[in-house]
């Protein structure tokens, strides 16, 4: 492909791109769907409270984007194609979220916060905890069959920049 038709080849694509997030804010315009970033994010919201029965926070609460039925605070996480979430603040429960290219997603985790926060490790130069997707995925298996407490000392186990034996990363 030569120079010329790549640039418009790419031009279109992110004309499609505005296009989407105009129909997007037009359809749920309670979200900003800004930025790339800010799109994936928004989409993980907007799963959270279609999906889950939560309720959207408030703008400006902190460290949480979601509400449940009994009002515990939930922050919500979403995933593309990074091997790890970074993370600020504090609330009952985490949510993370998985997004395939084609708009399918899974749930990674979806449980308490601390242990989350408790097997993170804190990255200075962008001051928030990071955790790998591999171990939110060993928490969720470990957390549903033996509690909170050993899918901490299990997720300690685990390098964050290797994939967890017997688990798969998209």
């Amino acid at each position: 492909m030569d120079k010329d038709s790549k640039v418009e080849a790419i031009k279109g694509i992110i004309s499609s791109l505005f296009a989407s997030q105009r129909a997007l804010r037009a359809l749920a315009p309670e979200y900003k769907w800004t930025g790339l970033g800010n799109l994936l994010g928004d989409f993980g919201e907007f799963i959270a409270i279609e999906k889950y029965g939560l309720s959207k926070a408030t703008s400006g609460s902190d460290g949480y984007d979601a509400k449940t039925l009994d009002g515990k605070s939930v922050q919500v996480k979403t995933n593309h194609a990074a091997s790890q979430i970074g993370f600020r603040g504090q609330a009952d429960l985490m949510l993370v979220l998985h997004v395939r290219a084609d708009g399918e997603w899974e749930e990674v985790y979806f449980g308490p916060f601390a242990p989350v926060k408790a097997a993170s490790r804190h990255s200075a130069r962008d001051n928030k905890e990071m955790i790998a997707i591999t171990k939110l995925k060993v928490m969720r298996n470990v957390l549903n069959a033996e509690g909170a407490e050993a899918a901490v000392r299990v997720a300690m186990r685990i390098s964050d920049d290797k994939p967890a034996a017997g688990v798969e990363d998209e």
